[in-house]
């Protein structure tokens, strides 16, 4: 038998990839409620957690409560690569670049297959590293070769 939690986890996936933020929200609390008061918590219960806090932080605006709820997904659930899914789009979604780009790599990590993880990955972009790596990426040096790099080559 399948918990409840996994059929409403789903029926909220479904309405955010519909653009029905209100109502994928309302279906992410109600298998919240539902794995808190329901025994028998199945496996993916990292998602549900994780996934009701991505939503508070997006829809419902409550960036501070969704990013607890993921970080407590990842700390309970660290073996399932969709829980840091969830926490790079909530980084990524409140301006925290640098730690989405963490989170997904953690995922990778785990599933270096994930075509989710894969994508947010190649979404995020990588950066090169700076020319001397010793150095800090904004010390004088780095940014003036930096711009060496960048610049086209001339042909004299």
């Amino acid at each position: 038998m399948v918990h409840p939690a996994l059929d409403t986890l789903r029926r909220a996936v479904n309405a955010h990839r519909l653009n029905q933020g209100r109502e994928a929200l309302a279906l992410a609390e109600a298998a919240y409620r539902m794995l808190q008061q329901i025994p028998g918590a199945p496996p993916q219960s990292g998602s549900i957690v994780s996934f009701y806090g991505f939503l508070l932080g997006t829809v419902g605006k409550r960036p501070a409560e969704g990013l607890a709820l993921c970080r407590e997904a990842v700390a309970d659930h660290f073996w399932e690569p969709r829980v840091y899914e969830h926490m790079a789009r909530l980084e990524l979604a409140i301006g925290e670049r640098k730690r989405a780009i963490e989170a997904a790599e953690r995922g990778l990590a785990l599933s270096p297959e994930d075509r989710d993880l894969l994508g947010l990955r190649a979404d995020l972009g990588i950066r090169k590293s700076p020319p001397i790596r010793f150095l800090d990426r904004s010390h004088p040096i780095n940014v003036f070769f930096g711009r060496m790099r960048k610049r086209p080559a001339t042909v004299a």
